[in-house]
C-alpha cells in the first residue's frame, strides 16, 4: 500500500510539470517530425508490473508492443499534453532503458524533387544500362538469388504486376492498414498537408522492381510501412523489421528513413542482424552529411547513389557513415499500373546492395554478416572523385566480382568489413 501512495504522489506531481512543459510546447501549423500523442518506451526489465507503473504515473495508455518483443512499447499520451514534454519528464526514470518520440519515417525522393518518373518500357527494364554496366547476365550465370528472401520494407507493391506477382511472398503484410493485403495504394488524399498528393504511391513498387532485376530468382517479403504520400513513423518501421526477421527474410531494404537517431531503430537493426540478416538503408537525397537512420546504424549498410560515370549524385548524401555506392540514377523498375518507369534517387541504389547480398546467400546460406560485409565491401570498386574521398563510403559495389571471390573462396577482407563496428545486443 505504501508504494502505491507513493506512485500516487509522483503521479500529481508529474502531471503538474507535464501541463507546465505543454504549456511552452505548442505544436506548429505543419506535420511534426514525430506522431504528435506517441511514446516510445523501453522497459529497463521485461516486467509487466513497470509497464503498469508507467502508465499510472504518466497517465499514458498501451497502445501495442513491438513485434516479438515484451520490453518495448508504444504509447499514448494523456489529453492536453505533448509527447515531447513527456519524453522528458521520463528520461531519467529509472524504470525505462529510453524513451523516446515516435518519429516520422519517408522515402527520400517523396520531399525532394528526385522523384520524376518517365514512363519506359518491358525491353527498358531489362535491357537498360545499368544491367550491362553491372554485369547482371554473368552474375546470375552464378546465382539468382534462388532460396533468398528479401523484405521490402515500403509503400507496399502491386501485388498482380505481371513481373513481380510470382516472386511475392504470402507472408506480406501491411502495417499501415494492418491487414495482410500490402497493396501499392493511391487514396487521392493528401495526407501530410503538404499540398501533393499520393507522391510517396508507386515507390514501393518501383524498389521492388529493382530488388527483383538485381535477384529475379529470391522471393519478394512486401512489407508496407509508408502511406502513398511516403510518409510512415519508427514503429511500424521497427515492427516491420522484426517481422520479416522472424519470418525469414535474408535481407531487408529499407529505401527509407529519417534525420533523428532513434534507440528503437538501433534496437530492431541490432536484433535483426543478431539473426544473420542483412540492413540495407538508403542514405538519403539531401546533398548533405548528415546522418539518416537506420542507415547510419552500425549494424545497416548505408548505400549513397552513383551516376554512369561513377560520379556522386547531385542529391545524393555522404559521410563517413556511408557504406558503399551503387547506381540510382534513371533506373528503370517496375510502376503501377503494371507498367514500368524511371526514378532516380538513393532509393533506387538500395536495392541494387539488397539484391547483391541475397545472391550472395543464395550461394551459400551459410555466409555469416562478416562474410557478406566483406564480400560486399572488398570488391568494391573506388570512386574517381578526390573531394568525396573517404565518404562515399568503399565505393561503387561490384556485384560480380562478389560472387567471383565467393565461388573462388578468396574473400576474406576484414579490412573492407561494412560490419566491422556491428556488435549486436
Amino acid at each position: 500500500m505504501r508504494r502505491f501512495t507513493s506512485i500516487g504522489k509522483i503521479g500529481l506531481l508529474f502531471t503538474a510539470l507535464l501541463s507546465l512543459l505543454s504549456a511552452r510546447m505548442a505544436f506548429a501549423d505543419h506535420p511534426p517530425p514525430y506522431e504528435p500523442m506517441q511514446v516510445v518506451v523501453r522497459l529497463a526489465s521485461p516486467q509487466s508490473s513497470d509497464l503498469t507503473i508507467i502508465n499510472q504515473v504518466y497517465g499514458t495508455t498501451t497502445l501495442m508492443s513491438l513485434y516479438n518483443r515484451e520490453d518495448i512499447f508504444l504509447l499514448q499520451a494523456p489529453a492536453g499534453t505533448s509527447a515531447e514534454a513527456l519524453v522528458q519528464l521520463m528520461e531519467n526514470d529509472p524504470l525505462l532503458e529510453y524513451a523516446e518520440l515516435n518519429y516520422l519515417t519517408e522515402d527520400p525522393e517523396s520531399g525532394s524533387t528526385n522523384r520524376i518518373y518517365g514512363w519506359g518500357t518491358y525491353s527498358n527494364y531489362h535491357g537498360q544500362g545499368v544491367t550491362t554496366a553491372m554485369q547482371l547476365e554473368d552474375a546470375h550465370a552464378q546465382s539468382s538469388g534462388a532460396g533468398a528472401v528479401i523484405a521490402i520494407l515500403d509503400s507496399g507493391v502491386q501485388m498482380n504486376h505481371p513481373e513481380l506477382a510470382g516472386s511475392l511472398s504470402v507472408l506480406g503484410f501491411d502495417f499501415v492498414d494492418s491487414d495482410p493485403i500490402p497493396e501499392d495504394t493511391a487514396n487521392g488524399l493528401d495526407d501530410d498537408g503538404d499540398g501533393l498528393v499520393d507522391e510517396g504511391y508507386g515507390h514501393g513498387t518501383h524498389v521492388a522492381g529493382i530488388v527483383h532485376m538485381v535477384a529475379p530468382g529470391a522471393t519478394l517479403l512486401p512489407l508496407r510501412v509508408l502511406n502513398s504520400d511516403g510518409r510512415g513513423n519508427e514503429f511500424k518501421t521497427a515492427t516491420a523489421i522484426l517481422y520479416a526477421a522472424y519470418n525469414g527474410a535474408d535481407v531487408i531494404n529499407l529505401s527509407l528513413g529519417t534525420a533523428a537517431p532513434s534507440a528503437l531503430l538501433r534496437d530492431a537493426v541490432s536484433e535483426a542482424a543478431e539473426m544473420g540478416v542483412v540492413v540495407v538503408a538508403a542514405s538519403g537525397n539531401m546533398n548533405s552529411s548528415v546522418r539518416q537512420y537506420p542507415a547510419a546504424e552500425s549494424c545497416a549498410i548505408a548505400v549513397t547513389s552513383v551516376n554512369d560515370e561513377r560520379e556522386k549524385s547531385r542529391f545524393s548524401n555522404y559521410g563517413t557513415w556511408v557504406g558503399v555506392a551503387a547506381p540510382g540514377e534513371r533506373i528503370y523498375s517496375t510502376f503501377p499500373t503494371s507498367g514500368f518507369a524511371s526514378s532516380s534517387g538513393t532509393s533506387m541504389s538500395t536495392p541494387f546492395v539488397a539484391g547483391q547480398a541475397a545472391l550472395l546467400r543464395s550461394e551459400d546460406p551459410d555466409l555469416s554478416l562478416d562474410d557478406i560485409g566483406q564480400l560486399i565491401g572488398g570488391t568494391a570498386q573506388p570512386l574517381p572523385e578526390p573531394e568525396f574521398r573517404g565518404l562515399l563510403g568503399k565505393g561503387q559495389i561490384d556485384i560480380l566480382a562478389s560472387l567471383q571471390h565467393l565461388a573462388a573462396d578468396t574473400w576474406s577482407f576484414p579490412e573492407q568489413n561494412l560490419f566491422a563496428d556491428c556488435t549486436p545486443d
